[in-house]
């Protein structure tokens, strides 16, 4: 997520919002068409790959892999034939050529492959491989954009640049995974069958939630680019990419968790509110101080995005929301409970869909950002409905304080006109600095979260938290 931000960051700077705008909303498109075309299976699978190989049970995780991908390449044969008898509309409502159609069905089918392949990694805990993969492959993507645009591809050479990334790093993780899987000569002992009905039973009952929160997230630049253009699709766009990747280190927490949590049968819920602190306590302080400098953040894609500033602010509102939505639905997903994470995928999503035909036209990308904004409010009041019926204690005071403290020193210094690449680091710093010292954060707390990382990342970073602690808090 944060690598696609580095690449519209490069890519706002070699072209227009127009061009950016026309580009987006193939990236949209493609991204509600991938989770079609995935049917679920990648966090589906998570649930018992988590439990095979924690077990060690190769030929269980095997047959799991295969029946996995089986599903997956099925549903891009149908989005394929989908979008190929849908052509004519596409190009009439989108102005999307044969060239952008052809890349659009690369992008559906490497995405939706990237996906599944990066799921298999996590739930193998064995996730070292991904940083070096994520590097090479926004590499090769950045790269190759910055030298189509410059020859004057436009919007064409942004989507090729863009599709490389899925289509690299599919390889790459798919060599990883034979590497996990390689070991032995042995006749599978599951019935082929078996590992087939589960996986499409959790897949699908992951899929529909998944769907509707995909369209939710993803219409508003399709929206905003079908009633105001490209140029405004392009600032909102913008807006959004920057949401998305200050959410991306939550994201990242809760699908490594996510495995982890399948395969316990005790401890879940205060596993699940230990990740759902630290995922906030990662968040919060960098939306927060972003919401007081949000002009400046805007400006650094070019002058014509600062008009989207506002967008950014109201999306960085959903952080806190989203953060716990995400927790509470991890865990209830976890439990099976497929009906619970349907219903708070209906209760963000639905608000904000409608919305976005009802303010966008109204307000533009501002519309667009309300609208998403609203929709995690009322999944998170939902969220926390399902969180008492479970019994997931919420600790509302931590919940107070991780929220506050960031905020009133982000406002702080911007008030006093501290310069935004002074204002967000001291706010961040600082904001952690005081998480200690008031024991916000705990030993235990920073311990488990960890132990869901690779080793050579969670090490260093616990030597580090237990050194600066311990200067701060003589309890810690």
């Amino acid at each position: 997520m944060f690598s696609g931000y580095v690449f519209w960051f490069i890519m706002s700077k070699l072209s227009t919002t127009e061009v950016i705008g026309t580009a987006s909303a193939l990236v949209s498109l493609v991204a509600i068409f991938s989770t079609v075309a995935t049917l679920g299976v990648p966090s589906g699978v998570q649930r018992f790959l988590g439990r095979s190989f924690s077990e060690q049970k190769i030929h269980e995780s095997n047959a799991l892999v295969r029946s996995s991908l089986v599903l997956v390449t099925i549903g891009i044969l149908g989005c394929i034939v989908a979008i190929i008898i849908a052509k004519d509309f596409f190009h009439n409502t989108f102005s999307i050529d044969d060239s952008l159609m052809l890349i659009a069905i690369a992008l559906i089918g490497s995405t939706s492959t990237y996906n599944l392949f990066r799921s298999i990694i996590i739930a193998s805990l064995k996730t070292k491989m991904l940083p070096i993969i994520t590097l090479m492959a926004t590499s090769a993507r950045i790269g190759v954009g910055i030298i189509l645009v410059l020859m004057g591809t436009g919007a064409l050479g942004i989507t090729i640049g863009f599709t490389l990334f899925p289509i690299l790093a599919s390889v790459l993780l798919f060599i990883t995974i034979i590497s996990i899987l390689r070991p032995r000569n042995y006749k599978p002992e599951a019935n082929p069958a078996y590992p087939f009905k589960d996986t499409l039973s959790s897949s699908l009952a992951n899929w529909i939630p998944a769907l509707i929160t995909t369209v939710g997230s993803q219409l508003g630049t399709i929206v905003v680019f079908g009633t105001k253009g490209a140029s405004h699709a392009g600032i909102y766009f913008i807006a959004f990419s920057i949401f998305t990747a200050i959410s991306a280190a939550t994201s990242v927490l809760l699908l490594v968790a996510y495995p982890a949590l399948s395969a316990m049968n005790d401890g879940r819920k205060r596993f699940t509110w230990r990740i759902i602190k630290m995922s906030l306590m990662v968040t919060i302080p960098i939306s927060s101080s972003i919401i007081f400098y949000s002009k400046d953040i805007m400006q650094l894609f070019g002058q014509a995005y600062v008009e989207g500033s506002f967008s950014l602010q109201l999306l960085l509102l959903s952080a806190l929301p989203t953060v716990i939505t995400s927790g509470v639905n991890s865990l209830i997903y976890s439990r099976g409970n497929y009906r619970q994470v349907l219903s708070i995928g209906l209760a963000s999503s639905i608000p904000r869909t409608l919305l976005y035909f009802v303010l966008v036209p109204l307000y533009g990308s501002s519309g667009a950002a309300i609208s998403y904004t609203l929709g995690s409010i009322v999944g998170f009041a939902a969220s926390i409905l399902l969180a008492r019926m479970i019994g997931l204690q919420i600790f509302w005071k931590d919940l107070l304080l991780i929220l506050i403290l960031p905020s009133g020193l982000g406002l702080g210094l911007s008030y006093v006109g501290i310069n935004y690449l002074a204002g967000i680091p001291i706010t961040f710093v600082a904001s952690y600095a005081l998480f200690l010292k008031m024991r916000i954060v705990t030993r235990n707390d920073v311990q488990e979260s960890m132990s869901i990382l690779p080793s050579k990342i969670a090490n260093p970073i616990l030597r580090i938290l237990n050194v600066v602690a311990k200067k701060l808090n003589k309890l810690y």
